[in-house]
């Protein structure tokens, strides 16, 4: 970094705090993320595939706790992250917020020509989720080598 560059923000570990944009761009990067709600008073935490829209995500849940967890609103994480372990590097994009249902025809319709899913055969059998997001936020750990 050039000296007349301003240093990223850190926080107190000393991690590099992303931008908002920063942590958009960073969830478009990789398919898939992994999912934290509530099943049956337990925490619960599956890989899905996502789509960023907005400040949050969508993605298609079969039946079952994922989908439990949209009806109701539940809060709800979405986390994604990527690490180089020959370097040291990494980073974390997490978002909090509330899980909904989406039933709008034309948004499903073009959410299922986007989203790729590697677990749901048939799209017709699948219900989309949004993630409203409250939060969104990022961290990223560069060495200085």
């Amino acid at each position: 970094m050039a000296d007349n560059e301003p240093s990223a923000p850190t926080d107190r570990h000393g991690l590099e705090v992303l931008s908002l944009a920063q942590c958009l761009t960073l969830l478009r990067s990789r398919p898939l993320g992994r999912l934290a709600y509530i099943d049956a008073g337990q925490p619960s935490i599956v890989p899905v595939n996502h789509l960023v829209e907005g400040n949050g995500v969508v993605l298609r849940s079969l039946s079952g706790a994922k989908l439990d967890a949209a009806v109701v609103g539940q809060p709800v994480a979405f986390q994604l992250d990527d690490h180089d372990p020959a370097r040291g590097t990494g980073w974390s994009v997490l978002i909090r917020g509330r899980a909904m249902l989406l039933d709008d025809p034309a948004e499903l319709a073009r959410l299922t020509e986007e989203l790729e899913s590697w677990a749901v055969d048939d799209p017709n059998d699948a219900t989309w989720i949004r993630i409203l997001s409250d939060e969104v936020s990022g961290r990223r750990l560069v060495r200085n080598v």
